[in-house]
């Protein structure tokens, strides 16, 4: 599913090539980190990311901040340094520069991944 989102949205202008294949990438990343086992597990991180770094690289608006009290449980929780180091590694491959306000959305996605596979 995610693949086909992705195809959609290189298709019809809303990311281009490189955003496109920098999600390749992430995906690859994400399996290696055994964040995911499956890509479609990442689909909501994945659409968001590449959403993300569409609107960084079109200098477009940028998204408010998490709301400081999820902000406190993201960071309370187990999985959050993981997601940090997670995002560090995802972030030094897309040549794009993020707003905090932007990472911490993805630490939030990235703790819930992390937060689902102990579930299973």
């Amino acid at each position: 599913m995610i693949q086909e989102k992705l195809t959609i949205l290189k298709e019809n202008d809303v990311i281009d090539e490189t955003t496109y294949e920098d999600m390749q990438v992430a995906l690859n990343l994400l399996k290696q980190e055994a964040v995911i086992i499956e890509e479609d597990e990442a689909d909501t991180f994945i659409t968001h990311l590449a959403m993300a770094t569409s609107r960084q690289r079109r200098d477009e608006e940028q998204v408010d901040s998490v709301d400081p009290m999820i902000k406190q449980e993201i960071e309370a929780a187990p999985e959050y340094e993981k997601a940090v180091a997670v995002w560090k590694q995802l972030s030094e491959k897309i040549d794009v520069d993020f707003p905090k306000n932007e990472d911490d959305y993805f630490y939030l996605h990235l703790v819930t991944l992390l937060q689902n596979k102990k579930e299973k």
